[in-house]
């Protein structure tokens, strides 16, 4: 940067020379103090601004993305609540570091690649589904066969319709500072979330975190749907005895590294 200097030579006919001295001293005040404001303004442009956004690489095993349906029913206790996780997905990831809000994210998964209730996602990410207070008892331990089964049902016309609509996706429209708190769990941001499930899109407000460290960005982010909102209508048997509420959560809990 370059700092200007404003030098002034004036000539008064007729005073004497302290007259003279004192006006140059004065003078000299006045320069100092309007060259403060220049030095700081260069300081101010000095520091680092980071006008573009950085891309980011998602560490997969340290995230999830996932779906947390309830059960219901007279007979619910032979149902079970389940954890519908993404493990192979798409996903870009944008931030600019000084203004994280303004990012963007996109996400899309095959609906055939959902894996539904490992146990191994049950034990890491259960305690964070309490935090939120969607649950308060563990997710059941099921047999590989049970959760074969689950899936196909998942995947069948009247649920989420595989063949027809084989790709899930999300992205983020806008988010903005804001104070919210799900069960115990305190976020900083809202996130205007649009998902697409069975051809359909629906827009709602997520609670989210985000704290970049360095180059790690972590994102927090939970919220709510319903399978109406979908024209899906939940998954019953027993003639409604057991099956799933309509609604379900939306749980995302992402750490990734600037690329």
């Amino acid at each position: 940067m370059r700092q200007q200097s404003v030098m002034s030579s004036l000539s008064l006919a007729g005073l004497g020379a302290s007259a003279c001295l004192s006006f140059a001293a004065f003078a000299k005040t006045k320069q100092l103090k309007t060259s403060a404001p220049e030095k700081a303004s260069a300081a101010t442009q000095a520091a680092p601004a980071h006008s573009e956004a950085w891309e980011f690489r998602i560490k997969e095993e340290d995230s999830i993305f996932s779906i947390v349906t309830l059960k219901k029913g007279i007979a619910a206790g032979l149902a079970h609540n389940h954890l519908i996780a993404a493990t192979r997905y798409q996903a870009q990831l944008m931030a600019n570091p000084t203004h994280l809000e303004n990012g963007t994210f996109t996400f899309s998964t095959k609906v055939s690649d959902l894996e539904v209730d490992r146990a191994d996602l049950h034990k890491k990410w259960f305690p964070a589904i309490k935090s939120l207070a969607w649950l308060t008892e563990p997710f059941s331990e099921l047999k590989d066969s049970d959760r074969e089964t689950i899936r196909e049902h998942m995947l069948e016309s009247n649920q989420l319709n595989a063949k027809k609509f084989p790709e899930i996706s999300a992205k983020i429209v806008d988010i903005k500072a804001s104070e919210s708190q799900i069960g115990s769990k305190r976020f900083t941001h809202k996130a205007n979330v649009a998902v697409t499930i069975v051809g359909k899109t629906v827009a709602r407000p997520f609670s989210a975190n985000l704290v970049l460290n360095g180059k790690e960005l972590s994102v927090e982010a939970a919220g709510g749907f319903s399978f109406s909102d979908f024209g899906i209508t939940p998954y019953s048997a027993l003639f409604g005895a057991i099956g799933n509420q309509d609604k379900f959560y939306l749980l995302v809990n992402m750490r990734a590294v600037k690329k």
